[in-house]
């Protein structure tokens, strides 16, 4: 067997060819699904997705506007060769939306193929809905954000970041390895429960904290066992929030500065006035 590490013409030839053939992968393949389905008659949106980003926010208009953007994925080899994977074009191509009505409720997903959401396709939703609408959203892996909807929210996230923004309306919500990140407006808070089983769980609820006691520098960012924080209001919007292996943050008041309290408390110094 002839050794390429002992002809090093052969051995350039070979490598060059490799470079040759990365260099000649297209732009990653995608396709672009939309909707407008009216909404006369729903009060319940159900939502599946797989991996990638998904936005749901509230529509100008009594309508569900979706727009879909799937992208393939490459496949490599020693990060010098690219090529994209037969099942996953068929998927690309035969990729079509499902909404689905069942009484008063919606059900949305993309439908493939072979069935199940295809682990080299990358799914990029952008979906208008009324506000009024209670949502149901499912997700698989990556950045989910749902905000401006006031019937209230029901969202999972297996792997990523999950942001929820609400005027009002209950809020029930989890995350298995991840990020959760809450800020509810309601004047109307009722059961307040928010845990972390392997992480931080923190509430800010109208600038008052509630969490861990405050320990500043790098260990006082290391949280292994986990926290739970429980509260009660008197009002109807009830909020529940539970990550397994990663932070949950809520923050209950009026409209104002974005930031969780463990990023504020993480900046300050020892000897700064506690909240």
């Amino acid at each position: 067997m002839t050794s390429l590490s002992g002809q090093p013409g052969l051995l350039a030839a070979a490598l060059l060819s490799l470079a040759l053939l990365s260099g000649c992968s297209a732009a990653a393949p995608l396709s672009n699904l939309t909707a407008d389905i009216p909404a006369d008659g729903v009060d319940r949106l159900s939502f599946d997705a797989g991996d990638g980003e998904a936005q749901l926010k509230a529509s100008d208009d009594d309508a569900i506007h979706v727009h879909l953007e799937l992208r393939q994925q490459t496949h490599s080899l020693l990060w010098l060769v690219h090529w994209y994977s037969v099942g996953g074009s068929r998927d690309l191509k035969g990729a079509v939306l499902q909404p689905r009505h069942d009484g008063h409720s919606l059900a949305l997903s993309v439908v493939y193929p072979d069935g199940d959401h295809p682990g080299d396709v990358d799914e990029k939703w952008i979906i208008s809905v009324p506000a009024r609408l209670a949502v149901d959203a499912d997700m698989h892996a990556g950045e989910l954000a749902i905000r401006q909807l006031s019937g209230g929210v029901h969202a999972n996230l297996e792997a990523g970041e999950l942001v929820i923004e609400a005027p009002r309306g209950a809020l029930s919500a989890s995350v298995t390895y991840g990020r959760l990140h809450v800020i509810s407006a309601t004047s109307q808070p009722g059961s307040i429960g928010v845990s972390s089983t392997h992480g931080l769980a923190v509430l800010d609820w109208d600038g008052r904290y509630f969490g861990p006691a405050e320990e500043h520098g790098f260990w006082g960012s290391i949280h292994l066992g986990g926290n739970s924080v429980a509260q009660h209001g008197n009002g109807d919007d009830d909020i529940d929030l539970r990550v397994q292996y990663g932070e949950a943050d809520l923050r209950i008041g009026a409209p104002g500065d974005v930031k969780t309290y463990r990023d504020l408390f993480l900046e300050k110094s020892p000897g700064d006035a506690q909240r």
